[in-house]
């Protein structure tokens, strides 16, 4: 589609013979008058022109009461002589609003060529015919000094190419190359020439010359690798550039003559936006790539093409910098769908290797985390079994890693020495750190292994700090996060708990602890140690309630009294079953309490007995709330402990259900009897018949 954008021009020179200096003899009407396209193209004067370079081109910018405008001149050699008997040239130009010039890209070239076919008479502005805009060609004549001038432009200077013998086509070629190596928006504000006096002070950026002026500008060879100590954000922008050629650097131009905003090179903001809108392509383009080379580098693989599979992991390797999460799960998509298997002969080929190490980084990233590693056998399940290459890369990868994915590495690739390794170097706090990180059976496992032979008085206060890994061990379903639990308590002694061990304990949760916890505990429990159990219970729910004052002490005497020795039992029984309590709308916690133990006063004789004890516990709706449960231990008589503890344990092992094993169910069933006290335990319908203690 051909643009036909209305310009308005201007013709700079003398008539014959004149006496009069350089000035507007013609001009289009309207929109500029005489005087502005004077001031305009006296400002971009590019010095006293040498006849070598003329004929000269060259495209400037004006700004009119808030309205930018582009365009470009053509200066010819002498055909005349004023009155003096001296030579004159003339400069015939051309202009264009910046709103049509954004509208479509055009060139420098297209400017000129249309230029060339018009008629500069008359009054009238006058339409251009302007060829399309033409990437491919600009690509083509965009070289490495073109690539170096766009980039050193981005450092606000202006730039001169010297020791250039080319046709002023060529140059302008040139000029446009850098231009379109740039935002098409810079052109708002970029004045080129294809050629300057270095002895005069101008206006111009972009230019050619003799030798370069000595005024701030950067002197630029033509052809010539110089080795520049260049600014770095020319240094990013060049090395941006370089990554493109033929059809691709086609492309990158495409997209810059799309950015149309007007942009201004003194601003370093602006000139930091080219940079950013490149890498922006980049990342596309390279994600675009990634996706069409990836099955072709699994299909090599698969066929034991080893030369196209090293062609292919250099493009490969050029996206590793720029991917996005985006692009890391359709890469993963890909790998799912394609990687089938890897054939012997590639088992020990460093290409191989060089393929995943680049694989793994477009997968997941320049560094691994628990999640990528976990997703490891998801994403890899076209491999049967982690093949040496793999493993050597994984290796590789985790000396980046934290020690967590260090560990999942050694034992996803099976290395039991690395896995040794990674736990041994660990100090108990990294360690218990490690365990409170991990939802790994295998993982937990390791660590206490290695924390059974570390000190048991640092493991001790460390597990205290660490608030015995309650809730990440937890996260373990049933006998496993039992036993887990129960590990965790053997940890740092040899022995059952005693009663100060369980209060130490309780006095280090934050909160009342899960039931798989709790039930650990009665396991791993020595004689005697009830009392302490139903005191860190009692403790955590009068925190978790707010409960104080009055009440407060009130359960707090009835715990006394619970864990006092018993009194005879035949001295009462219950005088009838509940019939069940009356619900309640309690204000607060402690009305609720207190209308609960005047219900329990209505039922049973106080201090509740035993039997009384056990009577209410079992008629509690469930879940059981915790003012329920206090509103019990507040009325309850000496001895009475034991019916409470083995509720509790009953509520969360019939919870659990069967996720418990029987050897676990017995475990803790002597564990109750060791803590309740010699006596003949209350019969539970849960209890194994493994021996007793």
């Amino acid at each position: 589609m051909v643009a036909r954008p209305t310009a308005h021009w201007a013709v700079l020179g003398k008539t014959p013979q004149s006496l009069d200096d350089y000035d507007v003899i013609s001009s289009s009407t309207g929109a500029l008058s005489k005087a502005e396209f004077s001031d305009w193209l006296k400002s971009f004067s590019s010095g006293t022109v040498e006849p070598k370079a003329l004929p000269r081109v060259a495209a400037s910018h004006f700004g009119r009461r808030g309205e930018s405008w582009l365009g470009l001149s053509l200066q010819t050699k002498p055909e005349s002589q004023d009155g003096f008997h001296r030579p004159y040239t003339m400069t015939w130009h051309v202009c264009l609003r910046w709103e049509q010039a954004s509208k479509t890209p055009i060139s420098y070239r297209a400017l000129y060529e249309a230029l060339l076919r018009k008629d500069f008479s008359g009054e009238s502005p006058f339409r251009l015919s302007l060829r399309d805009y033409d990437p491919p060609r600009l690509s083509g004549v965009a070289n490495a000094t073109a690539r170096r001038a766009a980039a050193l432009l981005l450092t606000g200077r202006p730039v001169c190419v010297v020791r250039s013998e080319l046709p002023m086509e060529q140059r302008l070629d040139f000029l446009d190359a850098v231009a379109a190596l740039l935002p098409y928006g810079m052109r708002s504000g970029l004045a080129v020439s294809t050629w300057t006096n270095s002895a005069s002070r101008h206006r111009i950026r972009l230019s050619f010359a003799d030798v370069a002026p000595a005024h701030g500008a950067w002197e630029l060879p033509w052809e010539k690798d110089v080795p520049y100590d260049l600014p770095p954000e020319a240094r990013r922008y060049e090395q941006e550039l370089a990554q493109y050629e033929h059809d691709g650097l086609a492309r990158l131009i495409r997209r810059l003559a799309a950015l149309d905003r007007p942009l201004d090179l003194d601003s370093e903001t602006d000139r930091a936006e080219a940079l950013v809108r490149v890498r922006e392509h980049t990342a596309i383009s390279l994600a675009s790539s990634v996706k069409r080379l990836l099955p072709e580098s699994l299909d090599s693989l698969a066929g034991a093409d080893e030369a196209r599979l090293h062609e292919l992991n250099v493009h490969l390797s050029q996206a590793l910098d720029r991917v996005t999460d985006d692009d890391r799960r359709a890469y993963r998509d890909i790998v799912r769908r394609n990687l089938t298997r890897l054939p012997d002969r590639l088992a020990g080929s460093p290409t191989t290797e060089t393929f995943f190490e680049i694989l793994l980084r477009l997968l997941y990233g320049p560094a691994l985390h628990r999640h990528d590693v976990e997703n490891l056998s998801h994403d890899l399940a076209g491999l049967i079994e982690v093949p040496r290459p793999l493993a050597k890369a994984l290796k590789a990868a985790s000396a980046h890693c934290e020690p967590l994915v260090k560990l999942l590495i050694a034992f996803y690739i099976g290395d039991a020495r690395m896995r040794q390794q990674v736990v041994s170097t660990m100090t108990v706090d990294e360690l218990l750190h490690l365990i409170g990180r991990s939802r790994d059976t295998t993982v937990l496992n390791s660590v206490l292994r290695e924390l059974t032979g570390r000190d048991g008085k640092e493991v001790g206060q460390q597990l205290r700090r660490h608030r015995y890994l309650v809730k990440p061990i937890s996260a373990c379903l049933g006998d496993a996060g039992l036993e887990h639990h129960r590990s965790i308590l053997r940890l740092g002694r040899d022995r059952l708990l005693l009663p100060a061990d369980v209060a130490q304990i309780f006095e280090a949760l934050d909160e009342a602890p899960p039931q798989p916890f709790m039930l650990a505990i009665m396991a791993e429990s020595g004689q005697g140690t009830g009392t302490a159990l139903l005191a860190g219970l009692t403790a955590h729910a009068l925190r978790q309630e707010g409960l104080e004052g009055p009440i407060k002490r009130e359960i707090e005497d009835g715990l006394t009294r619970m864990t006092a020795p018993a009194l005879t039992r035949a001295l009462r029984s219950p005088r009838r079953l509940f019939g069940g309590w009356t619900r309640v709308t309690a204000s607060s916690q402690t009305d609720r309490i207190r209308k609960l133990q005047g219900a329990i006063r209505q039922q049973f004789p106080t201090p509740l007995t035993e039997c009384d004890v056990k009577a209410a516990l079992n008629r509690l709706d469930h879940p059981a709330r915790l003012t329920d449960l206090l509103a019990i231990i507040a009325e309850s008589g000496p001895g009475t402990a034991r019916a409470l503890i083995y509720w509790l344990a009953q509520r969360a092992v019939n919870q659990l259900g069967s996720r418990l094993t029987a050897e676990s169910v017995a475990d803790i069933n002597q564990g109750l009897q060791r803590m309740t006290g010699p006596r003949r335990a209350l019969p539970l319908p849960w209890r194994s018949t493994r021996g007793q203690a």
